[in-house]
């Protein structure tokens, strides 16, 4: 496995115990106040995935009658599924190169039909044009990114693939051909920057459906940055909503220069994105308490794009990832607890 994969699996999805001793954060913002809460339990519909065959899916995406389907340990990355469970196809079997996929983390489907993923194993976008399925030819497009510096999390809108990754900025930004790299680090403590880039390696990014913003949220933290690409050949930031920072000892050595506490709070689970809106699914758990299931969100905290707290849905079933659906105006929210479920809540 290669190091810059293991570093960010490791920041990603385990933890190494750290003796420093912080409190939980207790300021009154989004993520922890109640001011501005809402039940989601406008409860529409239910599909067992289950039932279809569909197991310990990462993602789902309902587009019409289709059911998207990444599933991240799977033999193959992404499947398409009729609703009543036939299966449509299945892309990007596990491996290096080729048609095939090695390591993606979430996927996004936009208004123009679009399906977009990162492999941050093969080092390159995968694209899908829904509007072809069953067209003969239909599969992945790819989009390499340059591998002269670890891509570890990216979005693309366009010709646009915005990213972050173990640079000494907190964002590159493909166009054209070109590389350019933008921003600070979030601040914390005498950290360097080739030690923040692994501290905030993983992240969410959505960009806009316009292409003029994107929000990038962290997951190990409650951190989330908007920033506009206007023009598109820059990166501005917004705002920069540092709810939180990570409970981490970070060190000089090059095993293990990070090391997250047990008590840290998971942060942005998922992050969904609309015209109007930012959907970010937020968990607020533990390793220490919640063990495996640190990556379900509790609530869905609603911002708008200039990153005002709009506000926030709690959630009767907490979900390990989300999807927007414009036509109807929904959430859906993803459990694989005790069984895998897809659950739809219509919003006002």
């Amino acid at each position: 496995m290669k190091k810059a994969l293991f570093i960010l699996l490791a920041v990603a999805f385990a933890y190494s115990c750290s003796d420093e001793v912080r409190t939980v954060p207790k300021e009154q913002n989004p993520l922890f106040s109640m001011s501005r809460a809402v039940s989601l339990d406008r409860l529409d519909t239910k599909i067992n995935l289950q039932k279809l065959g569909i197991i310990n899916p990462t993602k789902v995406i309902k587009k019409d009658s289709i059911l998207i389907v990444l599933d991240r340990e799977g033999l193959n990355k992404i499947s398409i599924y009729k609703q009543d469970g036939t299966l449509l196809g299945n892309y990007l079997p596990t491996g290096l190169g080729g048609n095939q996929g090695l390591y993606i983390l979430t996927m996004h489907l936009d208004e123009k039909g679009i399906l977009s993923a990162y492999d941050f194993g093969n080092n390159r976008m995968v694209e899908f044009d829904m509007n072809q399925l069953g067209q003969a030819g239909f599969g992945p497009t790819f989009t390499p990114v340059p591998t002269d510096k670890k891509h570890l999390c990216a979005a693309k809108w366009g010709s646009t693939i915005v990213a972050t990754g173990m640079f000494d900025q907190r964002y590159a930004l493909l166009e054209n051909g070109q590389e350019n790299f933008f921003l600070p680090y979030p601040n914390y403590r005498n950290a360097d920057n080739s030690q923040k880039s692994i501290l905030f390696a993983s992240n969410i990014i959505k960009i806009k459906p316009d292409g003029t913003k994107f929000v990038c949220a962290n997951m190990q933290s409650g951190i989330i940055d908007l920033c506009s690409l206007i023009p598109c050949n820059t990166i501005t930031r917004i705002t920069e909503q540092n709810l939180y920072s990570p409970k981490a000892t970070v060190k000089s050595t090059r095993r293990k220069p990070v090391a997250y506490s047990t008590d840290n709070l998971f942060g942005f689970v998922d992050i969904e994105v609309s015209d109007e809106y930012i959907f970010a699914l937020y968990s607020g758990r533990s390793y220490n308490k919640y063990k495996e299931k640190i990556g379900y969100g509790e609530r869905i905290v609603v911002f708008d794009w200039e990153g005002n707290h709009v506000h926030t849905y709690l959630l009767g079933n907490p979900f390990t990832s989300i999807s927007f659906c414009k036509e109807e105006n929904a959430i859906y929210g993803l459990t694989n607890h005790p069984n895998s479920v897809l659950i739809k809540y219509a919003l006002d």
